[in-house]
């Protein structure tokens, strides 16, 4: 059995938007000066625990939370973990633009296009996913999960996906113990 402690991110720019698209768009949102505190305060919460793997979003909130969560640590980037495409803050950017913001991170793995399926369209294109596909998502990053040897995971990831995991919609960086 595999101990995961999911972690949703911080709180973004999106997050304290009162309209997510309009006027103004948030794509590839940040994390506000708030959401930096949050993750502080789980790096002091998670910082005693020992994990064999660090799995995140590409997405730039989840990475930021990240390297204030775990500063020392390498996460392996998974587009599958990604959150639901509903939003302009859940458009993605391409690998080579986020290598430039997170120098120490490993983003070979990452395809262009990974926010819409590896799909090529105009970057800043919204094109939403159904329900169906974000459970089809965990679907796979379950696969992925059963083929993976570690026994400890620190996961960050986003809301709408995590709460196809917990059942509820995770507060910005708050924590969940999921045991698969």
């Amino acid at each position: 059995m595999k101990k995961i402690y999911v972690i949703r991110h911080a709180e973004s720019e999106a997050n304290a938007a009162v309209d997510l698209d309009n006027p103004t768009y948030y794509y590839d949102a940040k994390i506000t000066k708030r959401g930096e505190d949050q993750a502080l305060k789980a790096r002091s919460v998670l910082e005693n625990l020992h994990f064999d793997t660090f799995i995140c979003s590409p997405l730039t909130r989840t990475l930021q939370t990240f390297s204030i969560i775990f500063p020392d640590k390498k996460p392996v980037i998974e587009p599958l973990i990604r959150e639901h495409l509903f939003h302009s803050c859940d458009v993605g950017r391409q690998p080579n633009d986020l290598k430039k913001d997170f120098k120490s991170f490993d983003f070979s793995n990452l395809n262009k296009f990974w926010w819409n399926n590896n799909e090529q369209i105009n970057e800043k294109k919204i094109v939403k996913e159904n329900f169906n596909d974000i459970k089809n998502r965990l679907d796979k990053f379950k696969l992925w999960l059963n083929e993976c040897n570690s026994n400890s995971i620190a996961l960050v990831s986003h809301g709408t996906f995590l709460s196809q995991i917990t059942g509820y919609m995770l507060e910005n960086c708050e924590h969940y113990v999921w045991e698969y």
